[in-house]
Order: structure tokens, then sequence, then C-alpha cells
């Protein structure tokens, strides 16, 4: 993959999930999580913070194309 957001993939297996079981952790769908992945859709703010509880990683390491393109 070569999206914006491998990042999110690596802080994903980096935890031992599959795209299955952190969907379930954040009650959304696998389908879902793989969109967020590869850039399709943006999270809401709320979905935005429960993954990077969940993964343990900031959300500007995570989502950078959205985060810093809301602070300029």
């Amino acid at each position: 993959m070569s999206g914006k957001r491998q990042s999110l993939q690596n802080a994903r297996k980096e935890m031992g999930l599959t795209r299955v079981q952190l969907a379930e952790k954040l009650g959304v769908s696998a389908e879902h999580v793989k969109s967020l992945e590869y850039g399709r859709v943006n999270p809401s703010p709320q979905l935005l913070f429960k993954i990077s509880a969940e993964l343990s990683k900031p959300p500007e390491e995570l989502f950078p194309d959205i985060v810093l393109a809301a602070q300029k």
C-alpha cells in the first residue's frame, strides 16, 4: 500500500490486530477500517481519537493528511 496512511496500517499491525479485530473494538466495519487505511474516507473527530487511543499513537501520526491540514 502506498497511500497516505501507511502509518495507520503499520500501527494496527504492530498491535497485532487484524482489520476485523480493530473494527470490532471501534464499532465499525472492517471495510470502513480498510477505507480509512487507504485514505478513501476520513474519520469523524470521535472516531479519530478512539483509533488513536486503541493504537496508542497520536492522531497526527496516524492521520497526518487531515490533522496537519487542520492546523494550517
